[in-house]
Order: structure tokens, then sequence, then C-alpha cells
């Protein structure tokens, strides 16, 4: 394999591994089968977009790892019918968090633009596709080879599937405001990624429990996770410094429900201008007022 991997992304795969660990030591069938209630969290309004994110970034790392932190000669039916819940638990935060993702890709980074601070997303038109290079696909084979080899609920024999060439590791990397945008779309693409690889409940069946595809598919999904945790840092110290800007601050700091009652408002006014569809068709605000307040509405 070619290519690199960051000193700071190594350090989350071994963070991961650790916790998983000592989860799947502590394996307990009983706590496996309590599963919290996401909704409240995913409803919540009165935090600011920044905030949310954060709040379920924390809620998918801890759902993902102790989903797949198992015991697998102690999961039988009982245990399946809790990984069902769980994959429906996780697949909603993801959800979530695709949405936030795109008011912050379209609506809010356009904002950001009108105050004059440079970025990479000043088109609301999203291109998903090559968001993540070439060299960084062949790096999450890696970081999958990586986590196989110290999880210790995952296949080692498996690890002869893979290459074992070492890959050179970067120290600390260069982090731009207006590198925003493609972070961003990073995320997005790696959260469509992470989705694909969870199925839907009625499509899980016992057979993943069993080898190689056990570990095939979760060496992959902590992959995913590991390096979604890794791009999402670099957002968090991006806006750190947008912050700066007083203006921008604020646009970070409003909460949801303002957001969307503020949006509300103003749609309902230009909706009392158009007299007719056809008048409608042609309001490009009227469209673009619409746009944001769907996004808003998705938070």
């Amino acid at each position: 394999m070619k290519g690199v991997i960051s000193q700071k992304h190594l350090a989350l795969n071994e963070k991961l591994a650790k916790e998983s660990n000592k989860l799947a030591g502590n394996f307990n069938n009983k706590l496996y089968s309590k599963i919290s209630d996401i909704d409240a969290v995913l409803l919540k309004r009165g935090v600011s977009v920044e905030k949310k994110k954060n709040i379920l970034m924390g809620e998918l790392h801890g759902f993902i790892v102790k989903t797949f932190s198992i015991d697998k000669k102690r999961f039988g039916k009982r245990e399946l019918g809790s990984l069902k819940k769980r994959l429906h638990t996780i697949r909603k935060i993801i959800i979530r968090l695709r949405s936030i993702n795109y008011y912050l890709e379209t609506t809010f980074l356009k904002g950001l633009n009108t105050l004059k601070i440079r970025t990479a997303g000043k088109s609301p038109k999203i291109k998903r596709q090559n968001s993540l290079a070439r060299d960084e696909l062949e790096m999450l084979e890696y970081a999958a080879y990586n986590l196989i080899r110290k999880v210790v609920v995952l296949d080692k024999r498996l690890l002869r599937e893979y290459s074992s060439k070492e890959r050179k590791v970067l120290g600390k990397e260069k982090i731009n405001v207006n590198d925003i945008g493609l972070v961003l779309k990073k995320e997005s693409e790696l959260l469509e990624h992470l989705e694909a690889k969870l199925p839907p409940p009625k499509a899980a069946t016992i057979a993943l429990m069993r080898e190689p595809i056990f570990t095939h598919w979760i060496a992959r999904i902590f992959a995913l996770l590991s390096y979604f945790e890794h791009i999402y840092a670099k957002e968090a110290m991006i806006f750190g410094r947008i912050k700066k800007n007083k203006l921008a601050r604020s646009k970070i700091n409003r909460k949801i429900s303002y957001l969307i009652k503020e949006k509300s408002k103003m749609v309902m006014i230009m909706q009392e201008k158009a007299a007719s569809m056809k008048q409608f068709g042609k309001d490009n605000r009227l469209k673009r007022e619409l746009h944001d307040l769907t996004t808003a509405m998705g938070l």
C-alpha cells in the first residue's frame, strides 16, 4: 500500500481498539440489551448546530463501539434482536448527522461567504464523488488491517488477506480556514460509506456474526468511524478559527430552534407575496428561503 496516515489518525485507531477490547472483555448480555432512547437527543432544538453535531458525534461513537465489541461465543438470538435495535439507532444518528452536514455545506457556508470569510464551499451544489482521494480510500484499507491486528474480537487469521507494507506516518497536518467546504464534503462521504456498511435491521442475520464476514465488516466500520472523527477534529479546529470573527461566531452559535423560527417567519412573508404558483416558480428568493427552511427542519 502506498500513501500516508497521520499520527493523530493512528492515535484515534489505538484509542478505539483499546476501548473496544475493554468492552469486549466485560461483555454482559443484559447490559447489551439495554439501549438508550436517542430520540430526545435527535429532537433537541435548544442548542447550536455545532453543539448538536458534537453531541451526536459522541453518541455515534458510543453506540458503534458498544454494539460491535461483543463476545461472539455468547451471542445468540436474543442478542441478535438487540443488535437490530442498535443498528436502527445508529442509522438514525447517521441520518441526522448527514442532515446537519447538508445544512453546513449549503445554507451555513453561503452565510459565511456573505461575511467575506474565505471558504471552499461557495457553491450550494454538493458533489459527493471524489471528495475522498484515492490514497485516502487506500489508507482506510490499511486502517482496517491495523484494527484487525489490535481489536481482540476480530479474527487475526484474516491479516494475510491484507497488505502488510508499512505506510509513511505524518506528523502535524496543516489546517486552513478555506478548507472547511472540502472537510464537510469528506465527512458527508464518510457518513454515506458508514451508512452503507450498516444493513437495515430486518436484513441483519446471525450470519453477520460468523467469520470471515464479521471481521471484514467490523474492521471497516471501525476504520470509517475513526477517520470520520479525525476529519471532524479538523472541522472543530477550523470553526475555532472562524469564531474569531464576531459575526461568524454569532452565526455558528445560533440555536436550531431560532433558525427554524427565523426561517419560518421569512417563508410566511414570502408566501403571502406569492399570488400564484406561476409567480412562486419565478421567485428564486422564495425558493432559497424554502430550501433553507427545509434544511433547518432536518436539524
